[in-house]
C-alpha cells in the first residue's frame, strides 16, 4: 500500500496460485485498503463481483477455501509481524522476514533456497533502511549464510541467520 507521504509499504507477498481481491466476495463494493504487483510475467484470472458471487453459491467450497486463505495466510504473517517488530531488533526483523520469505516464495535448489527479493522489499517489510538490511545481508554473506546477486537471495543455512 502507498501511505499518504507517497512510501511504499509491502503488507504481505504472495505465491503462484494465492488469491487477491477477495473483498469482492462481499455483497457490499468494498474500497480496496492495497494494490497488488507483480514482480515477474504472470497471469491473472479475472471475476466481477457477481460472477464471484454466483460461483461461491454454487460452489460454497470456493469460499470456504478464500475464507480459510484469508484467515490463515493473513493472520499468520500480520502476527509473525506484530511479535517481530515488538521483540527483535532490526537485525531479527530481516531475519525473520527472511525465513518468513523463504517458505512462501522461495525456490528449493541444490544450494538452499533462492529467492527474488530486493533490498528496499526488505527494508520495508521489515521496518528498517535500505542500509540495515545491506549491512544485514553482507555480514550474512561474508559468513557464508546467504549468497546475494541483484534482486536474488539464496539462502545456504536458515538456521545461522539468528546466531550470526
Amino acid at each position: 500500500m502507498i501511505t499518504d507521504e507517497g512510501q511504499k509499504v509491502l503488507l504481505n507477498w504472495l505465491i503462484t496460485g494465492q488469491i487477491f481481491g477477495g473483498a469482492s466476495l462481499l455483497s457490499t463494493p468494498f474500497r480496496y485498503l492495497a494494490n497488488t504487483e507483480v514482480l515477474t510475467d504472470s497471469c491473472a484470472i479475472v471475476w466481477d463481483r457477481q460472477t464471484l458471487r454466483e460461483l461461491t453459491s454454487s460452489y460454497p467450497t470456493l469460499l470456504d477455501n478464500a475464507l480459510s486463505i484469508a484467515v490463515t495466510e493473513n493472520l499468520a504473517w500480520s502476527t509473525a509481524a506484530h511479535v517481530s517488530l515488538s521483540s527483535d531488533n532490526a537485525h531479527g526483523r530481516v531475519a525473520h522476514l527472511l525465513m518468513s520469505l523463504s517458505s512462501a516464495i522461495g525456490e528449493p535448489t541444490h544450494d538452499g533456497v533462492q529467492m527474488k527479493v530486493m533490498n528496499e522489499d526488505l527494508a520495508e517489510g521489515a521496518n528498517v533502511t535500505p542500509f540495515t538490511v545491506s549491512r544485514c545481508l553482507r555480514g550474512w554473506q561474508r559468513a557464508g549464510i546467504l549468497a546475494k546477486r541483484r534482486g536474488m537471495i539464496l539462502i545456504r543455512k536458515p538456521e545461522l541467520l539468528f546466531a550470526a
